[in-house]
């Protein structure tokens, strides 16, 4: 038996590196060398005991990397192809699959968390994922370190997407992290300048002000006051990138009649809220939420990566696949913002 490294899911807060049987595609599919793969809050999330995943499971839904080997029937691909991936193998054929909404069915299964990932030396890609069109080639000029990052884009993408946000929009992100300031990038990509963050740690404060964020609050006393004071009317369009209940009646005070507020982060489990309902009723607000992306939105996020400003600003820690433990920990204690392993190290 051929082995190689990988980081596996063992328990509540319990991540390591082993020994597992290297894949092959005898049977179909490819497989591929790692490049970069990147530590999601939902792996964190994962880590604490308030997301579920397969135990004994290879983490990392997020990655790029290499076409190292291939099975005889797959065309589509080349064995050197430079290619990142939608991590979802759905069923394609329930009525979100034929509305293009694959990330809704319910019966999808995730790589990194149902199946294995992108924390090992060498990924299987089942050749289903690549007949939904989920595996995705390069540009010879693209990034893999920033081509690991197209699923939080494309999340971040849906996002924006959703609430509809145009450039003459005032919008307010709750929460300085990854995905926050990753909405930020988005929306100063089409345009939009009336931004502000709200975020409590120093250094994503300084962050968000280095890629472009000209208001960056620190939720100290009375900071809902100090926002109504620069934006009396609200908030176009408010995003909470914190999963913190807590600030889920704040971010509907904070928002504009008739405008829009989206749960972008994922709670803990069986999380419940109690809310002011007439905060929604009176001022005919949209509350909703969004989770992973469409095939499209990847689409639409591959057509523009190349020219997305900042990005690599959001890299602050890289580590050796060895170090994937390591990283667990820092990233649990809110060490720095987006965290990669490169697999050239």
């Amino acid at each position: 038996m051929v082995i190689m490294k990988a980081a596996s899911f063992q328990a509540i807060g319990q991540v390591i590196i082993s020994d597992k049987k290297k894949p092959n595609c005898d049977d179909g599919g490819l497989i591929i060398k790692p490049q970069f793969a990147s530590l999601c809050a939902s792996d964190i999330r994962v880590f604490r005991g308030e997301k579920n995943a397969k135990i004994g499971v290879t983490p990392g839904h997020e990655f790029s990397g290499i076409i190292v080997d291939k099975h005889k029937d797959v065309n589509s691909f080349n064995i050197g192809d430079k290619v990142t991936i939608c991590p979802i193998l759905s069923c394609g054929s329930c009525s979100f699959c034929l509305g293009g909404l694959r990330n809704r069915c319910p019966d999808r299964v995730t790589l990194g968390y149902d199946s294995d990932g992108g924390f090992a030396e060498e990924v299987y890609i089942p050749d289903k994922i690549i007949k939904l069109g989920h595996l995705f080639n390069l540009s010879h000029n693209t990034d893999l370190k920033i081509a690991a990052l197209a699923e939080p884009l494309s999340c971040t993408f849906n996002s924006i997407q959703s609430i509809g946000l145009e450039k003459e929009h005032s919008l307010l992100i709750l929460g300085g992290g990854p995905m926050g300031l990753m909405h930020a990038i988005l929306a100063v990509h089409i345009g939009v300048t009336k931004i502000t963050i709200v975020e409590p740690i120093k250094e994503r404060r300084a962050l968000a002000k280095k890629i472009g964020v000209k208001s960056v609050i620190n939720p100290q006393k009375n900071w809902q006051d100090l926002l109504l004071n620069n934006f009396p009317d609200g908030f176009d369009k408010v995003i909470l990138s914190v999963g913190l209940d807590k600030l889920i009646e704040p971010a509907l005070n904070l928002c504009k009649k008739k405008g829009v507020v989206n749960l972008f982060a994922g709670f803990p489990l069986n999380q419940k809220s109690i809310i002011d309902v007439n905060l929604i009723h009176y001022n005919e607000l949209k509350l909703i939420g969004t989770q992973n992306a469409s095939l499209q939105n990847y689409i639409d996020v591959l057509q523009i990566i190349d020219q997305l400003k900042n990005v690599d600003k959001l890299i602050t820690h890289v580590y050796k696949l060895e170090e994937v433990p390591i990283a667990y920990q820092d990233r649990a204690n809110l060490k720095g913002v987006k965290s990669i392993i490169d697999f050239n190290m």
